[in-house]
């Protein structure tokens, strides 16, 4: 494959069509009949296929021109330059297919020629050390002739030769500004011999400024002076140049889509990509190249976890102007909104004033900066996009869940990647209940278990409809709300924080909207008594919000028959009715708020009350056994501590009692966890 950016040789790798241009050019060379200097240039800007044009010219006119390539840029210093033209110079007269072979005198003039130019001493600098000389020891020693003898004598050689020497020098917009200066003294003032034709390839912006700094005039009418006649590259057509692109992009994609990789991509944004920015900032082969290379190096590893139209932006951006990438990259805050940090109106106004302000101090790039973060409109592109935070199915740079995969090379730690999203969805959908308990488990340890259920509530869910797999996922959901430990003791998390376990319950209710046969389903679900049976109080919760959203008249409400209903209403009743205080204590799934659920069926808490009023005294080890069951993690704005369930334990024994218990026990006896479960007993609640 081609690369984009190393300059082509052949015909066959042109993919700009630079060839018609090519021809004529040499067909100018080779018509060219007079003896005087000939300096003429290519313009263009870097990347525009100076090279490659140069390389097509040459193919055509080698054989009947002798081809000098001289490249400046290659030196550290204008000593070297001289010394390097003139040897060049020599080795082409020597070696070239000129039916008169150099002489070894006018060899010697160019030599003297050059060490009259060089300097009395010169470093050439290598590697950790540099090395000083003196350029006329090496070099013959000065004739006693005078420069413009020495140059007259040169000059009637060359003349006379039987072809021209075409002298190719590339990079000039490469020097520094004495470096540039000297180059066209050289063709121009100091090897301005007859025969010669001088191509010069240079960027003329860069070029003529730096002419104007080093000369102190306008460094277009210098540039005059010096070049005889200026061609510029041909532009390529824009269709061309986006074929290019789409050309590489393709073969990126679609190898990565044969092994096996999702690409998420915003087909609209895509079209404002092509005609709102392609034309203004894709306008050379180097643009193009750049570009494939961060795509071809970083997007493979990041391929499911970034929005390909948002990573070909930011891409461009990179390109186009690194500062303002690393300020996104650096000050993301500046940007977009976070919805779940940005609670604040006063705060979300000061990010869009911000991003005003950056647009308008980068209008080069609004385009990029209005598709890329849209959160202030897009009248003028036409194009409308709100991320949302946690956009799983987009994946937006402007989306904090996702932003710094675009800079980082991979997901953080603290995220989950699209391909272990995948995995795990298929386990969640399947029967064997154990495969998914493991991973997300696994999860669970490393407080991620909530991002699966986000991410397939946003990505998954509403397009399945397999009955078995909703069914499965059913089962799944309820099964691993009760075994998640995330965020149930941690200090840290705030008041308004919900559980994973919670937020499990609720994805199965959702999941039951979507169940066809849901009397039968529901039925069996409720009434199902045997392995990893369901525990009642997550069958009570279940069935509570199944009531209570009919209630509602909610329109998305579950359609359940009436008789349905009242069967399942009566099985939990039996259930709780035969809830014994041993159920209690020996099931750690059954919470002490399941005694709030008894008045909902019509059930007196009498029969639990005599068992735990006859246990709970009769020794410390039932009484602070007791406590422990009723010891809850509380969640409130002032932190989150253990607290004891008084509310629930005064249902069904008198809290008198249990304080005159605690005043008659000798501390001395206590062991330090009964201490600290007394110590929980005198806490206060909140509210």
């Amino acid at each position: 494959m081609q690369h984009l950016d190393i300059p082509i040789n052949h015909y066959d790798s042109d993919k700009l069509n630079f060839k018609p241009f090519a021809k004529k050019v040499a067909t100018s060379i080779l018509n060219y009949n007079q003896n005087e200097t000939l300096i003429f240039s290519i313009e263009g800007r870097w990347g525009s296929g100076k090279t490659s044009l140069i390389n097509l010219i040459e193919n055509e006119i080698k054989g009947n021109v002798e081809v000098l390539h001289f490249n400046p840029w290659l030196l550290t210093d204008i000593s070297q330059v001289i010394k390097l033209f003139f040897d060049e110079l020599i080795k082409i007269l020597s070696y070239g297919s000129f039916k008169v072979k150099l002489n070894e005198d006018i060899k010697k003039d160019l030599k003297n020629l050059a060490n009259i130019l060089l300097p009395e001493s010169m470093t050439i600098k290598v590697p950790f050390i540099n090395i000083g000389y003196k350029p006329k020891d090496v070099l013959l020693s000065s004739s006693e002739d005078s420069l413009e003898k020495i140059k007259l004598k040169i000059n009637k050689y060359l003349k006379n030769l039987d072809k021209k020497i075409v002298i190719v020098i590339d990079d000039i917009d490469r020097l520094t500004d004495n470096e540039t200066e000297f180059i066209f003294r050289l063709t121009k003032g100091i090897a301005d011999f007859d025969n010669l034709i001088y191509i010069l390839l240079y960027d003329k912006t860069i070029v003529s400024k730096s002419l104007q700094t080093f000369k102190q005039e306008d460094g277009e009418k210098y540039l005059e002076k010096i070049v005889q006649y200026s061609l510029s590259v041909p532009k390529p057509h824009k269709l061309t140049l986006h074929n290019l692109l789409f050309e590489k992009l393709d073969l990126i994609i679609r190898k990565l889509e044969d092994d096996g990789n999702q690409i998420f991509f915003d087909k609209d944004k895509w079209y404002y990509i092509v005609n709102k920015v392609f034309t203004k900032y894709i306008l050379t082969i180097r643009d193009i190249n750049n570009i494939i290379n961060i795509i071809s190096f970083e997007y493979p590893i990041v391929t499911e976890d970034v929005n390909l139209s948002d990573f070909f932006l930011i891409s461009l951006l990179r390109v186009k102007n690194n500062s303002l990438y690393e300020s996104i990259q650096n000050t993301p805050e500046k940007f977009f909104i976070d919805t779940e940090t940005m609670i604040l109106d006063e705060h979300k106004n000061q990010v869009i004033e911000s991003l005003k302000k950056i647009i308008k101090d980068n209008q080069e790039y609004k385009e990029i900066l209005n598709l890329l973060f849209p959160i202030i409109g897009t009248d003028e592109l036409g194009y409308e996009q709100k991320p949302i935070n946690k956009d799983h199915k987009n994946k937006y740079l402007a989306d904090p869940y996702y932003f710094e995969n675009y800079f980082s090379f991979s997901m953080s730690d603290d995220k989950l990647t699209h391909r272990e999203f995948k995995e795990i969805e298929k386990y969640f959908l399947d029967s064997d209940f154990d495969k998914f308990k493991q991973e997300i488990l696994n999860l669970d340890k490393n407080r991620k278990s909530s991002l699966f259920l986000e991410m397939f509530e946003q990505t998954s869910l509403d397009s399945l409809n397999n009955q078995n797999k909703l069914n499965n996922g059913f089962y799944n959901a309820v099964k691993i709300s009760y075994q998640l430990e995330e965020g149930k003791f941690d200090k840290n998390m705030g008041w308004t924080y919900i559980s994973p376990s919670i937020r499990y319950i609720w994805l199965s209710y959702e999941i039951l909207r979507k169940i066809d046969n849901i009397d039968a389903f529901l039925l069996k679900f409720f009434t199902f008594i045997g392995e990893q049976v369901v525990p009642l109080i997550i069958k009570v919760d279940i069935y509570e919000r199944i009531i209570k959203e009919i209630s509602e008249q909610s329109h998305e409400k579950l359609n359940i028959k009436d008789e349905t209903k009242e069967q399942i209403f009566k099985h939990l009743k039996s259930r709780l009715e035969k809830l014994s205080l041993d159920d209690f204590l020996n099931d750690d799934k059954i919470e002490t708020y399941i005694f709030s659920r008894y008045d909902k069926f019509d059930l007196t808490l009498d029969k639990i009350s005599n068992e735990l009023n006859n246990y709970i005294f009769k020794t410390n080890d039932n009484f602070f056994t007791i406590l422990n069951k009723f010891k809850y993690w509380q969640m409130s704005s002032d932190g989150n501590r253990w607290l004891i369930a008084k509310d629930s334990l005064n249902k069904l024994i008198s809290l008198e009692d249990v304080e005159k218990y605690i005043s008659d026990l000798k501390q001395k006896d206590l062991s330090d966890n009964q201490k600290e479960l007394l110590e929980i007993w005198d806490r206060k609640t909140r509210w």
